[in-house]
């Protein structure tokens, strides 16, 4: 399989935070070598990013401006290679739901910064950087 071939997934609860801004930083740091895409577990389905998050991947060159938030029941979650967790409250929810995916499914554990403050983006931003860094040079990507 070839890095253009992986398909990635990152889910949060709401997304509208950490998954979209993992979605956006992915595709730019692995310019655009990966096919990727974001959800939440939340049955909420409509709204864009975050104000916050929004800011802060402006910070980072990434626009987030038309970002619609999904449910992870209109992604068909089995055609993807990596399904990526940012919390373990987000994992066994997916885990419980899709029990056939453990295997390619990471946790990662990062805290919710939604009710926070910009300075919460920015340590969720920098978290699920460096995550990414450390995924993609597994990938032969970084």
């Amino acid at each position: 399989m070839t890095s253009t071939n992986i398909k990635i997934l990152f889910v949060c609860f709401a997304n509208k935070s950490r998954s979209p801004m993992a979605k956006a930083l992915a595709q730019k740091m692995s310019s655009g070598r990966l096919y990727v895409d974001s959800a939440g577990i939340d049955s909420e389905t409509s709204g864009g990013a975050n104000f916050r998050a929004i800011s802060v991947m402006g910070e980072y060159g990434v626009d987030l401006m038309g970002h619609l938030a999904k449910g992870i029941n209109n992604i068909p979650i089995s055609e993807f290679d990596h399904v990526i967790t940012m919390d373990h409250n987000v994992f066994n929810s997916i885990i419980q739901k899709y029990p056939g995916i453990v295997d390619r499914t990471i946790q990662w554990q990062i805290e919710d910064p939604f009710y926070g403050t910009v300075d919460s983006y920015r340590v969720c931003a920098e978290e699920i950087f460096n995550n990414l860094k450390i995924l993609l040079s597994r990938l032969g990507m970084f």
